[in-house]
């Protein structure tokens, strides 16, 4: 069955290197991580996965993540509020905002600094699942060699798609688009702009008032983020409200209907991994 991971259940983390220090303060919470000693900041809310983590990074004003870092995993941030700069390996600094993606290969020296007066709010995503303790933390005068390169998928250049069926009809019209593509089983658009994985897809759907996804399933796992509006789903005998940043997960397989429940756009941010059994987390 389908699960609802509710963003206030969510206890923020402070525990990442010197998020409690001025300077470097930023907190995390995880929808999707993996079991016991894995990243996972919220193992008694969020979901269990053996293929992908999903959270978010809140960075107040003036704040920055301590130096570089590395992890044995791709990570992908998605920025939903404020500006970034990033900063790696090659010392050429690389700017994102509101929507845009920022895809950092496995292995690639990385780092984003707040350099708006917004307090940027990030989702962040890996393609496998680490152990707590395996990034590896570099100072910022680290001199490195051959790294993979960071790639920067604007929204502005991801054009809205109707992939799925009935997208196009009245009462069910939707749109995407991709941030990450090449998951088998997963929609698909985007191409030519989005960055490629064949183990996550990342993207958004756009529903307006008076809109739903009608009865969907797909071959890959998925969790959906309310990023804008207001959700109704009915996994069993009732409705089920999904406010900001709560999460659904769908497991492979099984059917969900999802209908904004607004007088505004619903957007609902979607990472699909790989179709293995994912359990729930304890209740």
């Amino acid at each position: 069955m389908p699960s609802v991971v509710r963003f206030k259940d969510l206890e923020p983390s402070w525990n990442t290197r010197q998020a409690r220090e001025a300077g470097y303060m930023r907190w995390l919470v995880t929808w999707v991580g993996g079991p016991a000693g894995y990243i996972n900041t919220n193992p008694n809310d969020a979901i269990r996965s053996s293929h992908c983590a999903v959270g978010l990074m809140y960075l107040p004003r003036g704040q920055r993540q301590a130096g570089r870092h590395t992890h044995g995993v791709t990570e992908v941030y998605v920025v939903l509020q404020g500006q970034v700069e990033g900063f790696d390996a090659s010392g050429h600094p690389h700017h994102a905002g509101p929507m845009d993606c920022i895809y950092i290969p496995a292995g690639c020296p990385h780092g984003v600094r707040n350099s708006g007066l917004d307090d940027v709010v990030l989702i962040w995503v890996h393609d496998g699942i680490e152990r707590h303790d395996a990034a590896i933390y570099y100072p910022d005068n680290h001199q490195f060699g051959h790294v993979p390169s960071i790639q920067v998928v604007r929204f502005a250049d991801l054009e809205a798609a109707y992939p799925e069926p009935d997208s196009r009809t009245p009462g069910t019209m939707r749109w995407s688009v991709n941030w990450v593509s090449g998951l088998a089983g997963s929609v698909a658009c985007n191409r030519a702009s989005a960055a490629r994985n064949e183990k996550i897809s990342i993207g958004m759907t756009v529903l307006e008032p008076g809109n739903a996804i009608p009865a969907s399933s797909y071959p890959v796992t998925r969790l959906y983020l309310v990023v804008e509006g207001r959700a109704v789903t009915r996994p069993a005998a009732a409705n089920i409200v999904l406010d900001h940043l709560d999460g659904l997960h769908v497991p492979a397989g099984e059917t969900v209907v999802l209908r904004n429940n607004g007088p505004g756009p619903l957007r609902l941010l979607w990472v699909d991994s790989q179709p293995a059994a994912e359990p729930a987390a304890p209740r």
